[in-house]
């Protein structure tokens, strides 16, 4: 959304205002509602607005606190206004900017600021007391802050582009980044795609003193040991309303009217019905417009039926996106990455439709439910929890609806499902899992066919590369054994959370959310998404697995959570539809000729990452049919980034 970038001399040679211009230059878009400059002698700080508010409380400028002289920015919509108001020692603080609340609470609440700050944010703070930089970012990651330390300098921005503005700060690719991006896109936070330039991770806050010297630390995580144990299903439900309820009232604190990405599944369908039925309740909510894709041409992707119960509902006009106009590839202007990194989706085109769509409404905030699938979704299974609570019936009618759904034999899915957890349960960090695992692998169906050379395969992230990328490479750049989500998982001690946390903290998701905010902010909109709100992940984490989602009940918590709020008919007919035939037509025909260009004489190939000959060759197998689909974007995906930007 908003925007902040800043410049700190520890050499204390004073900031020209030319160079902060350079900077906000190379993210102009997040400064629709104007630009503010801070120069001070070493100390250069610049705001770019985008206030998607009705009453101007989340204008993004520099606040200075006038007793100690800190100097603060923040990109940032602040959730727990109320609590902030309580401890600001300002009379007007109820009609203050959410970053002068912000700044309050950290000054009021010293280590444990952060942590008591709800929403989403990435800040800075100078202490000039102390000459020390804060930089800070929210723990779901909603908003990102990069940094560069050099002798004598260091500089922070929203993006990273806006380092890379300044002539005297060299552009070298970060070969390890790379790495993961080709390791299914899963690149986790912390990593950047240019050397020399770092990345906040969720939940970070990272204070660089007067030497240049780093100290960074985690200020929030959820609690592993944390349980709810209802004595009724229905209160966990009740529960998840609440919070749901508050997480979609907060992010629309926003100018009328907001719109949302509509789909006809759970995530998405939730987020607009709870809108619009807090607006039927007389709250004082912007309305609400729906932007959807219709599938005319691939009618088994299309959810018009569902769409249209939810938005008749509650009278929520639709703007339909035709796929026929958003085929992945094809239209060179709607493909395009950022220059910060090489992740983004096959489906961008429809992402830019919908948003320019929306900002010719004068849309303030788009909605979408990125997080719902991973919170109440992904196939996270927890019989032994369901066997523990007394539950054996249906922890039978849950093993047989696992055994119908991944076509596995009896004793296959006992073990899967009941042994292996048990067994990880035991042993706290899921070794035997891992052992398991090296000798034998199921395949993506659900196979039970042993792999005699399993343990020759790669572990850890290169699992996950497709067979053109260079092993060499991957061996090279020194990826990991484990990744850091899954090492941070350990601490859970039962399989059914320790998944849940991975699911939730995926870098995947985390990545995906800060490419479609990025792409938001460009048509001058900002982003919300209710499912990623710290108070849900917490809710969830502390859940029995069970209650949030089975085999035979997919959803079930997000659905029963809607009852009285989303139509009957509607959550009956909630599903999971995916539009990946629209991409695989892309690639075997309307895209065909520029994926081809794509992998001939390639920048991928030249540079060492992948064996173009071998990438050809399983394209065309499976043009033709022979084989089936495989991993082939992030390949093109980051081929694409390096010709536009190397």
């Amino acid at each position: 959304m908003s925007g902040i970038c800043g410049i700190i001399r520890l050499d204390g040679v004073p900031v020209g205002r030319a160079e902060l211009e350079a900077m906000t230059s190379r993210a102009a878009y997040r400064g629709f509602d104007g630009i503010e400059y801070h120069c001070h002698g070493p100390v250069g700080i610049a705001c770019l607005s985008l206030d998607t508010t009705p009453d101007g409380a989340g204008a993004c400028r520099p606040v200075i606190e006038r007793h100690q002289g800190v100097i603060f920015a923040a990109d940032a919509r602040l959730d727990n206004r109320d609590a902030c108001v309580a401890v600001s020692p300002f009379p007007h603080s109820m009609s203050a900017t959410d970053a002068e609340l912000m700044l309050d609470m950290l000054l009021h609440a010293g280590e444990q600021g952060p942590a008591r700050l709800l929403g989403d944010f990435a800040y800075a703070l100078w202490d000039p007391a102390r000459l020390e930089l804060r930089l800070a970012r929210d723990p779901m990651g909603m908003r990102t802050l990069y940094y560069r330390i050099e002798t004598g300098r260091v500089l922070f921005a929203t993006e990273v582009r806006q380092i890379l503005a300044l002539k005297d700060v060299p552009r070298r690719l970060n070969v390890q980044a790379v790495g993961w991006h080709l390791c299914g896109m899963q690149t986790p936070p912390g990593q950047v795609f240019y050397e020399g330039i770092e990345e906040l991770k969720p939940a970070e806050e990272v204070t660089i003193d007067r030497a240049g010297r780093k100290r960074s630390r985690c200020y929030w995580a959820p609690d592993p040991e944390r349980r709810l144990r209802y004595p009724d299903e229905r209160a966990y439900a009740e529960h998840m309303r609440e919070l749901l309820t508050e997480a979609v009232r907060c992010r629309m604190r926003a100018r009328d009217p907001v719109g949302v990405s509509l789909s006809g599944g759970v995530d998405s369908t939730c987020v607009a019905s709870m809108a619009g039925w807090l607006r039927g309740q007389g709250e004082a909510v912007p309305a609400m417009r729906a932007y959807s894709w219709i599938f005319s041409e691939l009618p088994e992707c299309d959810e018009r039926e569902n769409i249209y119960r939810i938005a008749d509902h509650f009278g929520i006009p639709v703007h339909e996106v035709p796929a026929e106009e958003t085929y992945p590839l094809v239209e060179d202007a709607l493909n395009q990455p950022h220059e910060d990194d090489p992740f983004f989706s096959m489906f961008l085109p429809f992402m830019e439709k919908s948003l320019s769509a929306a900002a010719a409404d004068r849309v303030s905030v788009m909605f979408y439910g990125f997080r719902g699938d991973v919170m109440c979704g992904g196939n996270v299974n927890d019989v032994p929890g369901m066997l523990l609570a007394g539950h054996f019936r249906e922890s039978c009618r849950e093993l047989s609806a696992l055994s119908q759904v991944f076509s596995l034999s009896w004793p296959s899915t006992l073990s899967r499902y009941l042994v292996r957890p048990v067994l990880a349960d035991t042993l706290r960090g899921g070794a035997f899992v891992s052992g398991w695992r090296a000798l034998r692998r199921d395949g993506p169906s659900g196979s039970e066919k042993s792999d005699a050379g399993a343990h020759l395969l790669p572990r850890g992230p290169m699992r996950r590369a497709a067979e053109h990328v260079s092993s060499a490479f991957l061996h090279q750049v020194g990826l990991p054994p484990v990744e850091p989500v899954r090492v941070a998982a350990r601490v859970w001690p039962h399989s059914a959370p320790r998944n849940r946390y991975i699911h939730i903290f995926s870098p995947l998701v985390t990545r995906g959310v800060t490419y479609a905010e990025r792409v938001a902010a460009q048509h001058g909109v900002g982003l919300a998404d209710p499912w990623s709100d710290r108070r849900i992940a917490e809710f969830i984490l502390a859940c029995p697995q069970y209650c949030v989602d089975t085999a035979s009940e997919g959803k079930r918590l997000a659905r029963r959570a809607m009852v009285g709020i989303m139509p009957a008919e509607a959550i009956r007919a909630v599903g999971k539809v995916s539009p990946e035939p629209l991409y695989l037509g892309a690639l075997r025909d309307k895209a065909y000729h520029k994926v081809l260009d794509l992998m001939t004489q390639s920048r991928c190939a030249e540079l060492g990452f992948v064996d173009e000959a071998m990438l050809r060759e399983r394209f065309e197998r499976f043009v033709r049919g022979d084989v089936p689909s495989f991993d082939l974007w992030p390949t093109l995906s980051l081929e694409i980034w390096l010709r536009r930007f190397w």
